[in-house]
């Protein structure tokens, strides 16, 4: 099936665009800031689930409406679990962040390039939503918070393994126990975002970005992103051996092939997926 005739499922408190091979993913509780309620964790594992197994798209933007990114977890949740008796909070959190934990396991499953638009305040478990995302373009009017600390409860949604992995254990740890609210030119500094744009051009420099992208080879994009992730649990020696199949198999590609052809002739690739 091609892009333009893939159908999104629907959902409550997720929009899910597909214009031409690029899809949009904006979280849609504004009146909360975005933030993570049941209905928006269990939205997203059908969203990224999709994404990952159905749609033969060439890149995704990740963002939000209205004014923030995203808030993080929904504190209205948290608040009326610890009040009623009849409610089990810690239960109910448990299950909620395995919920959450399964929609970035499948975020990371995505085969193409997938780009956070930080559009606004990007907090708790928004803010690990992020760093679960390839690159992070940032607008001036946003700011990143691990803020967990501030409610007195350990991050989640992938926060302890994502942070570490982008600035180093030992800044991860002092980001988390200081707990600041990073400003762009902050985020920028510490390798967090890769770019800080004008509000108004957030979106617009997102979809360059994701037009450029796709032009490269569906091969390429899907190996890098899964030897990348797979690099930091292996041995030298296992990596290896998964990059030797890999350039392998690469090669038996009609896309190599073609691509191998055109650079010798002085002409240029165009990568089709095959």
């Amino acid at each position: 099936m091609s892009a333009e005739k893939l159908t999104p499922p629907e959902l409550k408190t997720i929009q899910i665009e597909i214009d031409g091979n690029i899809g949009t993913v904006t979280l849609n509780r504004p009146e909360t800031f975005n933030a993570m309620s049941p209905d928006l964790i269990a939205d997203m594992v059908v969203a990224f689930a999709w994404l990952a197994d159905e749609a033969p798209l060439r890149g995704l933007i990740v963002t939000g409406t209205g004014a923030a990114f995203c808030a993080g977890g929904d504190l209205n949740w948290f608040k009326s679990g610890m009040e009623d008796d009849s409610i089990d909070i810690v239960a109910n959190v448990r299950r909620g962040a395995d919920v959450l934990h399964q929609a970035i396991v499948d975020l990371q499953r995505i085969p193409y390039p997938v780009i956070a638009a930080l559009n606004g305040p990007t907090a708790g478990a928004g803010f690990s939503l992020a760093l679960a995302c390839d690159i992070r373009i940032c607008s001036e009017s946003a700011f990143l918070a691990c803020a967990y600390g501030r409610i007195g409860v350990s991050p989640d949604g992938g926060m302890t393994y994502f942070l570490p992995r982008v600035v180093g254990p030992s800044r991860a740890i002092e980001i988390l126990l200081n707990d600041p609210n990073l400003t762009p030119a902050d985020a920028l500094a510490e390798g967090l975002v890769s770019e800080v744009v004008a509000p108004e051009d957030l979106l617009d420099r997102a979809r360059a970005k994701a037009d450029k992208l796709a032009t490269k080879s569906p091969y390429y994009q899907r190996m890098a992103k899964k030897l990348v992730h797979q690099s930091l649990d292996n041995s030298l020696t296992e990596q290896l051996e998964l990059e030797r199949h890999s350039i392998a198999e690469g090669m038996g590609t009609r896309d190599a092939m073609n691509a191998v052809g055109a650079f010798l002739s002085g002409g240029k690739a165009e990568f089709k997926g095959e």
